[in-house]
């Protein structure tokens, strides 16, 4: 599996949202587990998706239809 992120924002009280899976970690039913760090400043929101990308980290877009 590829290691994927996706971003969210003003959900609640949480300015941004960073939802990040590995590509190992999985639940019993086999999909994918998706880990979440959360942010209140842009500059720290910033600096982990580029942290992420150095890892080899992809995002993941959403297909609404």
């Amino acid at each position: 599996m590829k290691k994927l992120y996706t971003t969210q924002e003003n959900i609640g009280a949480v300015k941004y949202v960073v939802n990040h899976h590995d590509g190992v970690k999985q639940h019993k039913d086999g999909s994918a587990f998706y880990d979440i760090n959360t942010f209140t400043a842009k500059r720290l929101f910033k600096a982990f998706i580029k942290r992420l990308e150095k890892q080899g980290y992809k995002e993941r877009g959403f297909c609404l239809t």
